[in-house]
């Protein structure tokens, strides 16, 4: 049977950083880097959305365990990780020493957790990898195991950033390379778009380019600079909440009736920093509960 690409190309890949990089070193590298100070800022992100000391958590594409390390040492949290690749897998089991959580490999796009037992889905750098089906599918089944009120964490890469461009070109240029794994792009209205055939609200976007992420203390990357009290992980990142009920959200064509000047009369600070108003509810105002009219 013929492997799914996600599977056959990451498996590749991290035989590729074996060969040539020791063990730790391979770990790290195959997952991009930053190991320790990116799973703090992770960790640290979840925390500034509600994870609670004894939170059950779901890690879709573990890896390494970058993530998992950095939660390791939070004795009431449950935790389950999961990846395509058997060595990346052993490797995070192994450096969290953790006998009551859970690591192993899947490829079948399934979440072998009961219904409604989880407080939160985290998939870093995972959906930049699949088909937007692939993506869906692990939504759809974040659903199925979310409690009401649950939130799915994820990161993505923003065809509105641009930052992000460059990988964008780095795919133009290696589109014949057939040793090269894909790089999916996305953005908001996408994930809005799915959300109206998924039973989630979305809660916030943190565009990749912005230092959005509350940290709790100084961490320093690898390259010696030092976020101090906030930070980015490079990748736009979204959250959503499982609905209480199980509808699908909905927007109700709120823009049909928009007043740009009436936004800008009822949130004084958007007027202030002189940006388009339309764009700020879409990216921001209708998250946060903005007022639409004074």
């Amino acid at each position: 049977m013929k492997l799914k690409h996600s599977v056959h190309d990451y498996n590749k890949y991290v035989r590729r950083m074996r060969w040539w990089k020791k063990r730790s070193k391979a770990m790290a590298v195959s997952i991009g880097g930053n190991f320790i100070p990116y799973g703090l800022i992770m960790r640290d992100l979840l925390l500034q959305f509600g994870l609670q000391a004894d939170s059950t958590i779901v890690d879709i594409g573990c890896g390494s365990g970058r993530l998992a390390n950095a939660l390791k040492e939070m004795p009431q949290l449950h935790y389950t990780g999961f990846d395509v690749v058997p060595s990346l897998v052993a490797y995070a089991e192994q450096i969290c020493e953790r006998k009551d959580w859970k690591f192993f490999t899947a490829t079948d796009f399934r979440i072998p957790m009961p219904d409604q037992s989880v407080d939160y889905v985290t998939a870093f750098s995972v959906f930049t990898h699949l088909r937007h089906e692939e993506t869906f599918l692990y939504l759809l089944e974040a659903a199925r195991v979310l409690k009401p009120g649950g939130k799915v964490i994820f990161s993505f890469l923003d065809f509105t950033v641009p930052a992000h461009w460059a990988v964008f070109e780095s795919n133009i240029r290696s589109v014949h390379d057939a040793d090269m794994p894909l790089n999916q792009f996305m953005d908001q209205q996408a994930i809005l778009t799915w959300c109206r055939h998924l039973p989630y609200r979305p809660a916030a976007f943190l565009p990749g380019d912005e230092k959005a992420i509350e940290l709790r203390q100084p961490v320093t990357l690898e390259d010696g600079s030092v976020e101090e009290a906030r930070a980015s992980l490079g990748q736009s990142l979204c959250v959503l909440v499982k609905s209480e009920d199980g509808a699908v959200w909905e927007d109700n064509s709120v823009l049909q009736a928009f007043d740009p000047e009436a936004y800008l009369q009822a949130n004084p600070d958007v007027a202030a920093a002189g940006v388009d108003p339309v764009q700020h509810y879409l990216k921001f105002g209708q998250f946060e509960g903005r007022k639409l009219k004074p």
